[in-house]
């Protein structure tokens, strides 16, 4: 079983134990979380204030009890969290994954970075020392990358790996 990290609890909120939480809105198909160093706990409540979201877990009943919560991250087991449509991938499911450019063996995603637009960050394979360290940075949605089961293709664009 794998634990995925899907955010973190920020500061208490309000008198009876709420918690205002940063992360993933897949926490509203959840009926349990991990948190860190403490072990599962049942969702009882989601509250969207805002554009925050509240929740309220089993065992935690006031402001007090809540306030010693915050900073902990918090994972979903992978086998909790809801199928995907075909063509959809969480993040971590495209972490590692081999990354072909042109056809040709090119590197391994290493992170997914979300905002605007969705980054790919690939690092290439290589022994030199500034290709170890090199990272590149491609816009996931853009129609010249594709995913497949055994890694991503990429079609090179001018200024694409510069």
């Amino acid at each position: 079983m794998q634990r995925i990290e899907i955010g973190r609890i920020g500061k208490a909120y309000g008198m009876a134990g709420g918690l205002k939480f940063r992360g993933e809105a897949v926490v509203f198909d959840l009926e349990r979380v991990y948190l860190e160093g403490l072990g599962y706990r049942a969702i009882e409540a989601i509250e969207e204030q805002g554009n925050e979201m509240v929740l309220f877990l089993s065992g935690v009943h006031s402001r007090q009890e809540a306030e010693q919560l915050a900073g902990l991250r918090v994972y979903a087991d992978q086998d909790d969290l809801p199928e995907l449509e075909e063509g959809e991938y969480y993040y971590f499911e495209l972490i590692g994954k081999p990354v072909f450019v042109d056809g040709k063996p090119f590197g391994e995603v290493v992170d997914v970075e979300d905002g605007a637009q969705e980054r790919l960050i690939i690092k290439a394979k290589g022994t030199s020392l500034r290709a170890q360290h090199q990272t590149y940075q491609v816009p996931f949605q853009a129609p010249y990358v594709r995913v497949e089961a055994e890694g991503i293709y990429i079609e090179a664009i001018p200024g694409l790996f510069e």
